[in-house]
């Protein structure tokens, strides 16, 4: 039977999500086609026996806790999609369905209908992470091609992995950096995100987003700006497989003359220098603290860093890059475009996540309702889309 150690990032995640529910990845198929439900469930229960970390539920308490394969097959929905545009949180309700991860299911499909078809794959972010998404969807559309899974079975997790590679930790700077829109707002709580899509292809998309991010947290006021980058780890070692949570961060502090080029390099070298694998000290002894106790910790931070206006991170981009939409259609369903949901969190001033596919880009941003209110969630999305120059 499929098992692997829960590892502390998962162990905040599951914080996370007592705090901010549902905390999952969603990456949304957009396209045309009328779903044929029951070669859906045929290729869901396949593509998960073949994929056992879709199918994860949690047991045991502190460094004992595990991820144990369940034997149930991912939740398969239909539902009504009709009064849903794809760009924002507005009438899309069941994406604000709880995933279990000590119970399960874990993870989800969602085939939406509407005048625009879509199927969303839903993920407790506790037992995946966005790639690891990505590939367990190929599998459903694998098999719903009648092709047979590529199926994956690692049980590392992201220290083991990155202890393959890099042996060097990190300490956790000050909490001093500014949110690019401003102070929070006194009432308000949750998150909500929006979409927009941008015609053309954006050379170094990231560097110039983070650029743009920074320039404009400096309209607000003076202050240091740090941006998160994940880093998917699977790359640094040949062949691996896995549904796992196998991402690490990366850190940039973007000074306020700098270019895209610097960020560019910066970004370069750390990958080079293989600080994607930096985990941070005490991470192993974390895992003896209870969740209930992380929730709470959590929770006072929230408190302390909204009302300081200063924050670990000012956020956090994550770049998803382009996919071959080919392999996303099957089952009455033929996939033209994609996007992801960010994951935000409330002690994280904003999540952006950067997608493609054709001749456009979709850049979506989360975050908490204290930040966002007034407009200026809008108005930050704008200026930076505002800002980007594509190619010619």
């Amino acid at each position: 039977m499929y098992s692997r150690k829960v590892s502390f990032n998962e162990r905040f995640y599951l914080a996370t999500d007592r705090i901010t529910p549902p905390f999952c990845n969603q990456m949304i198929y957009e396209g045309a086609g009328e779903f044929e439900v029951e070669k859906w469930k045929a290729a869901v229960e396949s593509a998960s026996r073949a994929n056992p970390g879709s199918r994860v539920v949690m047991k045991g308490s502190l460094w004992r806790s595990t991820w144990v394969d369940s034997g149930l097959t991912p939740r398969l929905r239909t539902v009504d999609g009709s009064a849903w545009s794809g760009m924002g949180d507005e009438g899309a309700s069941f994406l604000e369905t709880e995933l279990d991860p000590y119970n399960g299911p874990s993870c989800e499909v969602v085939l939406i209908t509407g005048n625009v078809s879509r199927v969303a794959f839903r993920t407790h972010h506790a037992v995946m992470d966005g790639r690891g998404t990505i590939f367990w969807a190929e599998e459903i559309f694998r098999v719903l091609r009648g092709e047979d899974p590529a199926g994956s079975g690692s049980a590392l997790t992201d220290f083991d992995l990155a202890q393959t590679f890099q042996k060097e930790r990190r300490y956790p700077p000050p909490h001093e950096f500014i949110a690019p829109t401003g102070r929070a707002e006194k009432n308000g709580g949750g998150v909500t995100w929006k979409r927009r899509r941008l015609p053309g292809k954006f050379r170094n998309f990231l560097a110039q987003v983070a650029v743009l991010v920074a320039a404009e947290a400096r309209k607000r006021g003076p202050g240091k700006v740090r941006l998160a980058i994940p880093v998917d780890l699977r790359p640094r070692m040949e062949g691996l497989r896995s549904t796992g949570n196998l991402t690490n961060t990366i850190y940039i502090e973007i000074a306020p003359d700098a270019t895209v080029n610097d960020i560019t390099e910066d970004i370069s070298a750390q990958i080079r220098g293989r600080y994607d694998g930096r985990m941070y000290h005490g991470e192993k002894i974390m895992n003896h603290v209870p969740v209930w106790a992380i929730v709470r910790e959590l929770r006072k931070l929230i408190r302390q860093k909204h009302a300081e206006g200063l924050y670990h991170n000012s956020g956090i981009i994550s770049n998803l890059g382009k996919l071959d939409l080919s392999k996303f259609s099957g089952g009455g369903f033929t996939a033209e475009s994609w996007f992801a949901v960010p994951p935000c969190q409330e002690i994280v001033p904003f999540f952006m996540v950067l997608a493609g596919s054709g001749r456009h880009a979709d850049l979506m941003v989360g975050m908490p309702r204290v930040l966002a209110g007034s407009g200026r969630l809008e108005e930050f999305m704008e200026a930076v889309i505002g800002g980007l120059c594509a190619e010619q």
